[in-house]
């Protein structure tokens, strides 16, 4: 491997740079190029189409609050879906929770499921657990079709700037997705970065704010991806956050590195200058 220095874009006016050792795989799918970098301080990195899509050493705090704080919000979630997510780690932190008996996920792109299983072992082999089913479809049309109705929804995509994940951002995607939730059912998911795409993270909220009765942001630090904290959607017809409901099953022997119960309620806290945004 030559070590080269790899670059990605903050801002228009600010890129980070990070030394690596090299590339351990590149290849170009029907969808996207895929690549393994070695990074000197974040480890193995899979980066889709140049985007980093996780590192080894900080994708548990993305996975973790993407999963525990809609599981740990519903009182007895059982049937998840998972939109993307083919490295494997979002299926990972769902299969911790006791009670699940499905876990249904839908990845368009076979070939990042096989390039995880090979280099990100510890979040691919959650892919070949007996409760999960993985179908490699578009999942537009996969929700738009389905009549089952999931108690939890996790959109693990890439960002709305990559064009296959586009549709997975639009109201009438979302609308789909309220429609495929029971009744408690609650739907989360990576929204971007809030302070550098403000704009772009409120056109997600205000398509949201559309579709769901409850919309609330919260956030979460997650170093390889940008300078601030990390933002994500939680959407429910009728729960919210702070109630908390799956709380108590937290000691049940469920291992985490990142979340907890304070850190569920302290991620919904905001600085002034985004409540105004967006706790309108």
């Amino acid at each position: 491997m030559s070590p080269y220095v790899f670059r990605y874009e903050i801002s228009p006016h600010i890129s980070v740079h990070l030394e690596c050792s090299g590339i351990l795989h590149s290849s170009q799918s029907r969808f996207q190029k895929i690549e393994v970098v070695e990074s000197l301080d974040f480890g193995k990195m899979l980066v889709l189409d140049g985007v980093i899509n996780l590192t080894e050493r900080d994708e548990f705090v993305y996975h973790e609050m993407l999963v525990h704080v809609p599981l740990f919000s519903h009182p007895k979630p059982l049937k998840i879906l998972i939109v993307g997510g083919g490295d494997g780690g979002t299926a990972r932190e769902v299969l911790k929770h006791e009670g699940i008996t499905r876990v249904q996920l839908v990845e368009i792109d076979g070939e990042v499921i096989a390039v995880s299983k090979k280099f990100f072992p510890s979040l691919g082999l959650a892919l070949g657990h007996p409760k999960l089913n993985v179908l490699l479809v578009d999942a537009i049309q996969y929700v738009r079709e389905i009549e089952e109705k999931f108690d939890i929804i996790l959109i693990d995509s890439t960002d709305p700037v990559i064009e296959q994940s586009e549709g997975l951002f639009t109201g009438a995607f979302y609308g789909d997705c309220l429609k495929a939730l029971t009744e408690q059912g609650i739907l989360a998911a990576q929204v971007g970065d809030i302070f550098f795409e403000t704009d772009l993270v409120l056109s997600i909220f205000t398509r949201l704010r559309e579709v769901f009765p409850i919309v609330r942001i919260y956030l979460a630090p997650i170093p390889s991806y940008t300078l601030v904290p990390y933002s994500f959607a939680f959407c429910s017809k009728t729960i919210h956050p702070e109630m908390g409901l799956g709380l108590s099953r937290f000691d049940r022997g469920l291992e985490t590195r990142y979340y907890n119960p304070q850190i569920h309620h302290a991620a919904f806290a905001l600085p002034e200058h985004l409540r105004e945004e967006f706790e309108r």
